[in-house]
């Protein structure tokens, strides 16, 4: 008798943080928007039912969110999400306090997307880790909305 099981195991989602863009600055925070980019491996297209994730700056979190609006990606394909996300200048003043504002800061971003599997709710985990220079990165992205504005 035949068996529906496939012997492949289901490949992990890549995401990766593809961009982070500002949209504005006021008095009391900078107002940011991450993309995230994920990748399907499968040669079939999965229906994702939502995700959480968490982005640790220096070990220390930042960003926490999640979504259970669901979104499908095609087979070998991608999928972009936006992810609006806040930076109070307090915040800034305490990583200037600790001297991290003039360096390269290791960040991490991980979390799970939940595919809707024909057999249940399969969560898939996923992280990704860099580095940016967050003085430099404001400087820019602060020159590049002045400029558009």
């Amino acid at each position: 008798m035949g068996s529906c099981f496939s012997d492949k195991a289901v490949q992990e989602p890549v995401v990766n943080l593809k961009k982070v863009r500002l949209l504005g600055l006021d008095k009391t925070k900078i107002s940011l928007e991450g993309n995230l980019e994920i990748f399907n491996p499968q040669d079939l297209s999965s229906r994702f039912l939502g995700y959480n994730f968490q982005l640790d700056v220096e070990g220390q979190r930042l960003l926490v969110g999640t979504s259970n609006q669901p979104f499908s990606v095609p087979a070998k394909g991608t999928f972009s999400i936006a992810i609006p996300a806040t930076i109070l200048y307090a915040d800034l003043l305490t990583l200037s306090k600790k001297e991290l504002l003039g360096r390269d800061l290791k960040y991490r971003l991980f979390g799970t997307v939940i595919m809707d599997s024909w057999m249940a709710k399969l969560p898939l985990p996923f992280s990704y880790e860099g580095s940016f220079n967050l003085s430099e990165w404001i400087k820019e992205q602060a020159r590049g909305f002045w400029e558009g504005v």
